[in-house]
């Protein structure tokens, strides 16, 4: 079993950041999760898959960095502001939803559950590329009662 170095894992989601969708309710009262959020957790956990298969039994710390591209259509001067991030990101999707989907992706693929996450940072910056960059690292055993 390889387990994730003194460091922690440090992986990339290639593409457009995506954040968890609204439930869908059908007609009969079932709900379902969009085709766009399925896809983007199954590609958070390939990413994750490609690195590892080490499921952590301790607490979890997440660290996020959710990394926009300049649009096209901005001037030189803008995309400049924008790559030396002296102007922050105001743009969909919130953290919140990345937030979610990345908990939910990762639920049971490198970590039991979700419970285990004690500690989540995010920062929403632009770069060259857009990706979500994932870290994970363990915090020691957790607690029982």
């Amino acid at each position: 079993m390889t387990q994730w170095p003194s460091y922690g894992l440090v992986f990339e989601v290639p593409g457009k950041v995506r954040g968890k969708g609204r439930p869908r309710f059908m007609k009969n009262g079932h709900t379902y999760t969009d085709k766009n959020t399925v896809t983007y957790e199954k590609l958070i956990q390939a990413s994750y898959l490609k690195h590892t298969s080490y499921i952590s039994q301790k607490s979890v710390r997440i660290s996020m960095y959710i990394c926009f591209a300049p649009n096209k259509s901005d001037t030189k001067k803008n995309k400049l502001i924008k790559l030396k991030n002296s102007l922050w990101p105001g743009k969909k999707p919130d953290i919140d939803n990345v937030i979610k989907i990345v908990l939910d992706a990762l639920n049971k693929i490198a970590y039991q559950d979700d419970t285990q996450v004690n500690e989540i940072h995010v920062l929403r910056h632009w770069n060259k590329e857009e990706k979500l960059v994932i870290c994970l690292s363990e915090n020691g055993e957790l607690f029982r009662s």
